[in-house]
């Protein structure tokens, strides 16, 4: 009877699947993933319980030096911090492997100073020239022997400025119905091609002047950059040059009670 039940043909096992409109939550939870998660639930639940009756019943006097420095490979790490390869390396290798750090950050340092001197160099160089350009007035010092002599060359200097100044303004009268005259020709006589390419330059001198403020706006910021990373590398050297000299016991300290102390050299 049994084979014969076997023999025939069954539906299908088919269980439920999530329905369409809570596909977005992921499949459908049967009941043994509920055993697992009710069952990892109740375990925390009486870890929680235990550990409250055990802070409850702590002893506020008890202490062991373990609890500073050693660590529970149970519940954790408790105390101070360190990697075990860290702790194997001797007293001697610790002090040869910062050595080693502050001969890098000493390179590198270096290397990013002389950068930033370029950097600099740079911008100063630039700046000089765009003052250059506009001001585009030179100077000349002289210098006087006497009182006299001074006296007499600012005399000589106001007028000359005054006769330059005469001078220009009769130029800038010629120059002006010149230049008038031009302008009415250029407006009776410019055609459509000469006014596109006036706008044409016009626009390529405009990019220019964005291309250039770019640039310049570049260069601060690097100098900028590069100021704060010499900086932070000159700390790390300090810091590392002081960390070996408290390994050497050359230097002093903060003690844990807040007193700094201070490593004496014996009297000669």
């Amino acid at each position: 009877m049994s084979s014969m039940r076997n023999a025939v043909q069954r539906r299908p096992h088919r269980e439920r699947a999530q329905p369409s409109s809570r596909e977005k939550w992921g499949i459908l939870e049967k009941h043994k993933d509920y055993t697992l998660r009710a069952r990892d639930y109740n375990v925390k639940k009486a870890k929680l319980q235990r550990l409250r009756e055990k802070a409850r019943d702590r002893n506020p006097d008890e202490f062991a030096f373990g609890m500073m420095s050693e660590k529970s490979n149970r519940q954790g790490r408790h105390g101070a911090r360190g990697s075990e390869a860290a702790s194997k390396l001797s007293h001697e290798a610790i002090k040869l492997l910062k050595t080693q750090d502050a001969g890098y950050l000493r390179v590198v340092g270096e290397k990013v100073r002389r950068q930033l001197e370029g950097a600099e160099q740079e911008v100063r160089l630039q700046d000089g020239m765009s003052g250059v350009l506009q001001d585009g007035s030179g100077r000349k010092i002289v210098f006087a022997n006497s009182l006299e002599e001074q006296r007499r060359l600012q005399i000589e200097k106001v007028e000359k400025m005054a006769e330059h100044s005469d001078e220009e303004e009769g130029e800038e009268g010629l120059e002006e119905g010149e230049a008038s005259f031009r302008e009415k020709q250029k407006k009776v006589q410019r055609s459509k091609k000469q006014i596109e390419a006036e706008e044409r330059a016009r626009k390529e001198m405009l990019a220019a002047r964005r291309l250039k403020k770019r640039a310049a706006e570049a260069r601060r910021k690097k100098v900028e950059a590069l100021r704060l990373q010499h900086k932070e590398l000159v700390a790390a050297a300090q810091e590392l040059d002081r960390q070996r000299a408290k390994m050497e016991n050359s230097v002093g300290g903060v003690n844990k009670f807040g007193i700094k102390w201070k490593i004496r050299e014996r009297k000669k």
